[in-house]
């Protein structure tokens, strides 16, 4: 009983959390659609170079290993630049999402007694506040792409 009750709790707070991306779903998409495209080529990439080096330069065929080099080349700078997008724009999305939290957390700390403030020490609430938003901002770019 307890777990179904905990389980629940746990959905309530992922429910939650990707609250925070619904005004963000264009730059979610072109974030996540990046980095699989781009988990694609990495995995592409080494195939590429096997058939390569094990069919290509043995058979000497110098227009075809030309051609071959050309697009092992297209698929190593297609994959910088996608990455270059997730490392950008996934990060503006993180950001976007930690500044939205901290600014409904400040809200709600302004909102409580003198009382609660009495009785947890300051220093220790701004620095959860700080780090632990800190911590989901990576999360919110770094979680999606990382459980797919």
């Amino acid at each position: 009983m307890a777990s179904a009750a905990a389980d629940a709790g746990t959905v309530s707070l992922v429910r939650q959390f990707f609250t925070y991306y619904r005004p963000h779903r264009g730059l979610f998409a072109l974030d996540f659609t990046c980095a699989v495209i781009s988990g694609v080529l990495e995995l592409a990439f080494p195939i590429m170079a096997g058939i390569f080096v094990d069919r290509l330069l043995p058979s000497g065929d110098w227009s075809r290993i030309v051609l071959a080099v050309a697009a092992l080349l297209l698929v190593y700078v297609l994959n910088s630049l996608l990455m270059i997008v997730v490392t950008y724009w996934g990060h503006k999305l993180g950001i976007s999402i930690e500044t939205e939290m901290r600014r409904r957390s400040f809200d709600h700390l302004q909102k409580l007694s003198f009382r609660f403030y009495d009785n947890n020490k300051t220093g220790h609430l701004v620095g959860r506040v700080t780090k632990d938003l800190e911590e989901i901002g990576e999360v919110a770019h770094h979680g999606p792409e990382d459980a797919f």
